[in-house]
């Protein structure tokens, strides 16, 4: 071969290596845009916000479900009269401020109010910021709480809010619940449910789980029913009424909005530690489908979802759920019968009354 073309080939050598070289190292390059670390972060906070707003979406629809068992309850379950405001707070932060365009630092800011609860018939909106409670200062939501904790129901207590530009004056008719209860959501993506003496948790993986407000109202009911049945304190012989004003701070959960401290974490793990005896739990399946169809839920179509348990969710994200709330084919036979029974008895004594 001549010294010419040896070199001509050479040439196209280095040149197609060059070029498969490029392509591979500097393809992706080509293809797509180049994002800065400061889009992504900015990105990534935009995420939490979204993801922030759909769980309070979660939260409010349990607490709406909750209050419809409570104010439905028949009066013997009752245990008392206790204040109830149907206002859902929590402590202003980055993510909270971005959600709600809000100027302010401190104060307990609004994040959802129940439905046909004394709050919603105020006026009060989501965003709004309580600043001071009948000249109180509110400097968050624990001023809120322990502030509130001085009236009684039925009084009337007026309200400083900060609304976008806005400071207004809103008074709140105190309302009754005839149960001393709170319904939280905890950030956990396993399908399970728990009860302390005062509190009723439901994770975010049930919460996704659950198809409908029917089946919800079954869930809630079961463990509302180990509170009006008295299982925890035959269980322990102990109360957590002194932990409470913890979860009551705010939404209450930690990894939704951080800063609750470690007494959330005790609540939660007492929760969802309790262990109740197949009597109780028995119990609870009956009462939780009554409260439920005296809230006018079909309690059919809710109860299907212990079955659905058993069938459709690995038992890797129920194992807690179902060492309390074990899915068998007798409690399925003895759940269909309930269903029937209250349906009967309960028309029953509507035709009677």
């Amino acid at each position: 071969m001549k010294r010419k073309d040896k070199i001509k080939n050479q040439k196209f050598l280095l040149l197609s290596i060059y070029y498969l070289l490029s392509t591979v190292l500097c393809g992706c390059a080509t293809i797509y845009p180049y994002a800065t670390p400061q889009e992504i972060r900015e990105a990534e906070e935009e995420l939490r916000v979204k993801a922030l707003k759909f769980k309070i979406e979660y939260l409010v629809r349990v607490n709406e479900v909750g209050f419809n068992l409570l104010k439905s309850l028949p009066p013997e379950d009752h245990k008392g009269e206790f204040v109830f405001s149907g206002l859902l707070l929590a402590q202003i932060d980055k993510y909270l401020k971005r959600l709600y365009n809000l100027s302010e630092d401190t104060g307990a800011v609004i994040i959802g109010t129940i439905k046909d609860s004394p709050a919603d018939s105020a006026g009060f909106l989501v965003g709004d910021i309580v600043k001071k409670v009948e000249s109180k200062n509110i400097r968050d939501v624990r001023d809120f709480v322990w502030t509130l904790k001085k009236y009684r129901p039925k009084d009337s207590i007026t309200l400083d809010v900060i609304r976008g530009e806005e400071s207004l004056s809103i008074t709140l008719k105190l309302g009754t619940s005839p149960v001393d209860v709170y319904f939280k959501m905890h950030d956990s993506q396993e399908v399970n449910a728990g009860v302390t003496e005062n509190l009723v948790v439901v994770t975010y993986g049930l919460m996704r789980f659950l198809k409908s407000d029917d089946e919800l109202a079954v869930i809630l009911g079961h463990e509302l029913a180990h509170i009006t049945r008295g299982h925890l304190l035959k269980v322990r012989g102990t109360s957590l009424a002194s932990l409470v004003l913890g979860i009551a701070l705010g939404v209450g959960i930690e990894s939704i909005f951080p800063g609750a401290g470690d007494i959330t974490t005790r609540i939660i793990s007492s929760a969802f530690g309790a262990r109740f005896t197949r009597e109780f739990e028995r119990e609870a399946d009956y009462f939780g489908l009554k409260y439920a169809y005296l809230a006018d839920y079909d309690i059919e179509e809710g109860s299907g979802a212990w079955e659905r348990f058993a069938v459709e969710v690995p038992s890797s994200l129920t194992r807690d759920f179902f060492s309390t709330h074990p899915t068998s084919g007798e409690r399925l036979v003895r759940i269909k019968k309930a269903v029937e029974e209250i349906r009967t008895k309960e028309d029953q004594n509507y035709r009677v009354e």
